[in-house]
């Protein structure tokens, strides 16, 4: 659920955005473990605290990506400062935050606290580790590429764990929230791009639209192969017994409302950070002090 890297699906909106040619067209949950609210108990027990700075390295790495473009464009080297202001961490947080207390407001809190009671066994809490070791190792491009290779040399000898990844992927249904979430992604990025008056040729919000569905297969094939190299690599260290007990906590009403919260909280962050992006690329386009 943390795994998937969204910004890397963002990344591919940004870059189509920016290399467009001109002329185209609450209710508080009932207090838990001695006055703790839910929201401030599932922060701590799955360790989000430790995801924001991987998070903004990420933006970073993709914004350094972008910068050549950029300054062919007008920019100029201001444009990793305030990216990174826009991914400073307690600001990340507070968004992030933000987004979990709203989707966990209209979730059961008891299938809520049966999911982060599977998070606080030593299993639970060795799979957080592992995710985000993997997360850090994958901000290397050169790591990223070996887990790829790696996986794709287990599939093509039909090793047993290839098809536990798959499983997981399908039964926790990874992949469609976020396509969905970088789809929105790339709409808000393009939102901001255009009240920043990147686009030369005005866009429409229906122009905006189609291109974001534009990317949908992209974005799928990416978010795929990402994850799948991602979960690989994270679960390795983890025996079959206890990948498979992971599969069907994944698949089990308290898991899939758990991972409802996630996303929400997640599509939140990207929405707000990708407009951010947008209006600040299309200020360095235009030579404006942001």
């Amino acid at each position: 659920m943390k795994g998937p890297r969204m910004l890397r699906m963002i990344c591919l909106a940004l870059g189509f955005a920016i290399g467009m040619p001109a002329t185209a067209q609450t209710t508080e949950t009932a207090p838990l473990a001695g006055e703790q609210m839910l929201d401030t108990r599932l922060w701590r027990v799955l360790q989000l605290e430790d995801l924001m700075p991987i998070i903004r390295e990420e933006a970073l790495e993709e914004a350094r990506a972008m910068q050549g473009t950029l300054l062919q464009r007008g920019g100029d080297s201001r444009w990793i400062d305030i990216v990174g202001r826009i991914h400073e961490t307690q600001r990340l947080e507070r968004v992030f935050r933000k987004g979990l207390r709203d989707a966990l407001a209209a979730e059961p809190a008891e299938l809520i606290g049966e999911a982060l009671a599977f998070y606080e066994t030593s299993l639970g809490q060795r799979m957080i580790g592992l995710e985000t070791s993997a997360r850090q190792a994958m901000l290397d491009n050169d790591a990223e590429a070996e887990a790829k290779a790696h996986f794709a040399k287990a599939a093509s000898y039909d090793v047993p764990r290839v098809e536990q990844i798959n499983r997981l992927i399908e039964t926790a249904d990874l992949v469609g929230p976020n396509v969905a979430g970088g789809m929105n992604a790339a709409l808000a990025f393009s939102r901001g791009f255009k009240e920043g008056g990147g686009y030369l040729t005005p866009m429409t919000e229906a122009q905006m639209l189609s291109d974001a569905w534009a990317q949908e297969p992209l974005i799928r094939a990416e978010t795929l192969g990402w994850m799948e190299a991602y979960l690989f690599l994270a679960y390795s260290p983890l025996n079959d017994a206890e990948l498979e007990h992971y599969i069907e906590f994944s698949a089990s009403p308290a898991g899939q409302r758990l991972s409802a919260v996630l996303f929400a909280g997640f599509d939140r962050l990207f929405a707000r950070t990708s407009h951010d992006m947008g209006l600040a690329a299309a200020g360095q386009i235009e030579g404006r002090k942001l």
